[in-house]
């Protein structure tokens, strides 16, 4: 009997211990906007503390299942707005839910590792977000590239050209290294893609020197920017830490849209405008006493006739405003399809740019096609896929340097006098330039510059649940894909051309072929749970990388008339040819931890090895380690009204910079031997010792919220220390060779970056969000290991970089001799900013009228101007005969400062004010589409729109931000006759179906 009753009351137990687990309660509601009271579709809600959750339908209505039959907290949030807790029970099953609008960002999900998020509102680095409506939301940009412009804190961007089809140099927290482009890494949907600066040819066949004044474009502009969702910037090692090996100049993380279920939506958009010069700097007018005064005695005569004769005939031209100001017709077209149901989704885009360029015969177009597929294999199994193909098609003329080959428009104008006609003749035939090599009315007519890409990027995301309970998952994660980059570029320049006509083989063409592919994979674990109150997610992966790349440059001379083709030309020559194979493998591990969005920590480490390196079986680890105190959510700290969020933090990590492609190898050059063929050492030595380069970066930052998170503001400050910078190391010449690469100099980056943003007024009817950045770096050279030295520019004589210890590498310098300064030349200047601030504007008024604004202020940098080096040579700059001291000799020949001989009279202060956006639309009441269309159409959107708006400086060039070498981490502000920036102009119509 009493088994019997001890087996009852066991089952009776049992029984009520079942039925108490499988008690649950149903809690249905709705979530809408707290403003317009629209229903927010695809709002999360979430049963705290568990994996249940759900997504609000389109009406904003939801259903959840809370296990237990106790009280509980739903989370309930939307992109975009702050998220909100709701208390539930069994007695409380229906709710409404109205969420704010975060203007402070704070509810944003931002990537922290190669397989986790964590929201804004607790994370421990300073990482910069653009999303979409930042991106493209007020005007048309041409390049993905150029639309970061003055929305990244801690961002240096320079402008390659103003020609058509971009080219940009990013600099993230000052330089990263002294060699190559210290250009950030670029991930879009996961794949590692390439951004390099591919050579044209275009420097080869003008004379200008190395391919690094190609004046190409990096291959980020193929993208179309329409179709990213976000832009995460991870902008130092303490960040950027998992990525390992290529991070070291930060990295920048690219999402594109996704589909989401519900009506299929067809959205139209169509851009119309027109570019003209955002500034033209005039030229200086002749006369007979400036005549007489600029040119020698013997040249005075023809001068003065040529001079008497324009006068007679009124044929003066004034080339500035001949090759220059012309106006560029803009078109971008886009169509959009987004859908899909509860097992597939899909996005997909078409978009054709067609655009002119300012000068003439110059011009980029763009074809893209992408499709984003989203499907459910079944309850545990899901797959992402996306494809983008592009095509684009560039002509970029021929601007910058050209050492004295004529083909470069303002190389060539800057000593031509606007007297002096070189317009085509009647009979189509051209005059000769008497003031220069070249004509440059013809290289413009008929020379070519032209690259055209075809890119495929493939990227695809394997999740699979592999367990999951009431408060724990595991899950893995596979993704990988693709980058196939192949850019064809044609150089030429006909047989007719004066330069030309002077050779000995007339006719010059440069063909060149360059493929890249690259492909990566990882495979990710992630395993979330709880310890107690905190929650805990582990990942532990594998990455391999990689590139592989090839080029072919041929090159021939002596062209048959009217031809391109290499047979027809009389001297055939390989100009260059090379393959590079790279592959790179990783090992990662990351733990955060989460103490109930009070304290947020992070740890993990990153392996890697890579072919370039010395020992190419050597792993470097790559540490990581934060900490976030979210102080107002403890229970001390009582009312939130004031100050509704306060967060310090701190974080720690390293990177790497690979080391450069063939650096371990001595390379051998073909030649011929007696009629035989041979090969060559060259007098560079391989070092196979060779370090990557490292950087370690510690940042200290605090954000804050105010008024119920209606401003915020974030502050940081970043130490970071670069070492195993490589240099070239000269050695003895009794060794045979001149130079090895070897691991020597350390650089200091130290840096404040503070944002303030928010909603200044939040009325029913006006609306006026802000965002105000500030920030500065100074760079030092901390180690130099290797004697004092200057190198880039052109020389002393017209200013060069100074590479000392204890001095930052961007400080220029130059004649006259100092010997009591480091390197033995006078310090001129800088070309590393004091400071930048931007600030973004967006003012929404009666719900249908926006209006946006985005102005940037640099303060200092010095650039060095070679183009008033050259315009001052010709006589030709504005007010090159002015005399502002009256000593009688013209502002133009003696420029300060005294004794006006020095390069310091190239070395211009390049602080600028530039209203970068501008935007205006206005999207036409529901009411007034239906009761115009129906059912057919569900929005209109017109707009107008301005891009590179306007721009205040005192400095005596096109664009402060433009460089012939843009894409070099140093030298990156000399100044040579770049193609202007242009001001771009839009109208904007989208109807959505």
């Amino acid at each position: 009997m009493k088994k019997f009753y001890r087996f009852s009351t066991t089952l009776l137990l049992l029984l009520l211990s079942v039925g108490w687990s499988w008690a649950q309660y149903t809690v249905s509601g709705t979530v809408t906007d707290e403003r317009t009271g629209e229903p927010l579709i695809g709002a999360t809600i979430l049963v705290r503390n568990t994996t249940t959750g759900v997504v609000a339908d389109l009406d904003g209505r939801f259903s959840i299942t809370v296990p237990g039959n106790q009280d509980a907290v739903l989370v309930v949030s939307s992109l975009g707005y702050i998220s909100q807790n709701v208390n539930v029970s069994p007695s409380l099953t229906s709710v409404q839910v109205r969420l704010r609008e975060d203007a402070t960002n704070l509810e944003e999900v931002v990537i922290t590792g190669l397989a986790s998020t964590v929201k804004r509102s607790n994370l421990a680095n300073a990482v910069s977000s653009v999303s979409a409506q930042e991106l493209v939301g007020t005007t048309n940009i041409q390049t993905t590239d150029g639309a970061l412009y003055g929305k990244i804190a801690g961002a240096n961007i320079r402008m390659n050209s103003g020609a058509p089809g971009g080219g940009v140099s990013i600099q993230l927290r000052g330089i990263s290294s002294l060699t190559g482009a210290s250009q950030p890494l670029i991930i879009v949907d996961g794949v590692y893609i390439n951004n390099s600066f591919q050579r044209t040819g275009r420097a080869s066949v003008t004379g200008a020197g190395g391919s690094n004044q190609d004046d190409g474009a990096n291959r980020l502009a193929d993208l179309n920017p329409n179709d990213i969702e976000s832009i995460e910037v991870l902008k130092g090692p303490s960040a950027a830490a998992i990525y390992g090996t290529r991070a070291n100049a930060g990295v920048i993380i690219i999402t594109t849209k996704r589909g989401s279920a519900g009506k299929t939506q067809v959205s139209i958009s169509q851009d119309i405008g027109f570019a003209t010069p955002l500034r033209l700097l005039g030229v200086d007018d002749w006369s007979e006493e400036k005549i007489n005064f600029f040119f020698p005695e013997a040249r005075r005569p023809i001068e003065l006739e040529r001079y008497r004769q324009a006068v007679a005939t009124n044929t003066f031209v004034d080339y500035e405003d001949y090759f220059y100001n012309n106006t560029a017709t803009l078109s971008n077209t886009r169509v959009t399809v987004n859908g899909g149901n509860d097992r597939t989704k899909f996005f997909i885009s078409g978009n054709i740019v067609s655009e002119d360029g300012t000068v003439r015969n110059t011009g980029f177009e763009r074809y893209s096609v992408r499709a984003n597929v989203d499907h459910k294999i079944s309850d545990f199994i899901r797959l992402g896929v996306s494809s983008n193909y592009i095509r684009s098609n560039t002509d970029r003329g021929f601007t910058g340097n050209q050492n004295r080959t004529g083909a470069s428009i303002g190389y060539n104008i800057a000593y031509v006098p606007n007297y002096y006609d070189l317009r085509r003749n009647a009979d189509g035939t051209y005059p000769i330039n008497p003031y220069f090599s070249e004509n440059p009315v013809a290289v413009t007519d008929h020379g070519i510059n032209n690259s055209v890409v075809n890119r495929f990027i493939q990227a695809f995301t394997l999740d699979a649940d592999i367990y999951k309970s009431a408060n724990s998952f595991l899950r893995f994660q596979l993704a990988g894909g693709m980058d196939f980059l192949q850019n064809t570029s044609l150089v030429y320049l006909p047989e007719f051309l004066q330069f030309q006509r002077g050779q000995a083989n007339p006719g010059d063409v440069l063909w060149g072929k360059q493929e890249s592919f690259n492909t990566n994979l990882q495979a990710v674990m992630v395993y979330n749970w709880n310890l107690g109150r905190v929650n805990m997610n582990s990942q532990v992966g594998l990455v391999r990388l990689d590139f592989n790349n090839d080029g072919l440059f041929t090159r021939g001379s002596g062209l048959a008339p009217g031809q391109l083709n290499l047979q027809q030309a009389t001297v055939q020559e390989i100009n260059q040819q090379f393959f590079s194979e790279v592959q790179e493998a990783g090992i990662f591990l990351q733990q955060e931890a989460n103490f109930e969005d009070k304290i947020i920590g992070t740890v993990g480490v990153r392996w890697d090895k890579s072919t370039l390196n010395g020992d190419p079986n050597q792993f470097y680890a790559f540490p990581r380690a934060s900490v976030a105190f979210n102080l107002a959510n403890f229970d001390f700290w009582g009312s939130k009204t004031t100050f509704s969020a306060l967060k310090p933090r701190i974080a720690y990590g390293e990177t790497a910079g690979p080391v450069a492609f063939g650096a371990t190898f001595t390379p051998l050059g073909g030649t011929n031997i007696g009629g035989l063929l041979g090969s060559v050492v060259s007098t560079q030595i391989g070092n196979t010792q060779i370090l990557p380069e490292t950087a370690t970066e510690l940042e200290f930052g605090i954000d804050a919220g105010f008024f119920n998170n209606r401003l915020g503001l974030e502050a940081t400050y970043y130490i970071k220390n670069t070492q195993n910078n490589i240099q070239n190391l000269n050695l003895a010449p009794s060794t045979g060779v001149n130079i090895t690469p070897s691991n020597e100099a350390e650089l200091e980056n130290k840096g404040i970056e503070l944002a303030l943003f928010g909603t200044v007024v939040d009325k029913p009817n006006l609306r006026w969000n802000t965002r105000v950045m500030y920030w500065q770096n100074r760079l030092n050279m901390r180690r130099l290991g290797i004697p004092t030295y200057v190198s880039g520019g052109f020389g002393a004589a017209l200013g060069t970089f100074l590479f000392a210890e204890g001095i930052a590498p961007t400080t220029i310098v130059g004649t006259p001799a100092d010997p009591n300064n480091p390197g033995g030349f006078t310090i001129w200047g800088n070309s590393q900013p004091k400071f930048n601030m931007s600030m973004i504007n967006n003012f929404t008024i009666a719900k249908n009228l926006e209006f946006s604004f985005l102005m940037e202020y640099r303060k200092g940098g010095d650039n060095i101007n070679l183009t008033s080096f050259l315009t001052d040579a010709g006589g030709t700059t504005n007010g090159w005969f002015d005399d502002d001291d009256g000593d009688g000799i013209p502002n133009g020949r003696q420029r300060p400062p005294a004794p006006f001989n020095n390069a310091g009279r190239w070395v211009q202060d390049a602080t600028f004010l530039k209203i970068r956006e501008i935007g205006l639309y206005y999207s036409i009441p529901k009411n007034t589409v239906i009761q115009t269309f129906g059912n057919s159409v569900e929005n209109i959107r017109l707009g107008a729109s301005m891009n590179n708006a306007f721009l205040f400086t005192n400095y005596q060039g096109y664009d402060p931000e433009t460089s012939t070498f843009g894409a070099q981490s140093v030298a990156n502000n000399v100044d040579i006759t770049p193609y202007p920036t242009p001001r771009r102009v839009f109208f904007h119509i989208t109807i959505d179906f």
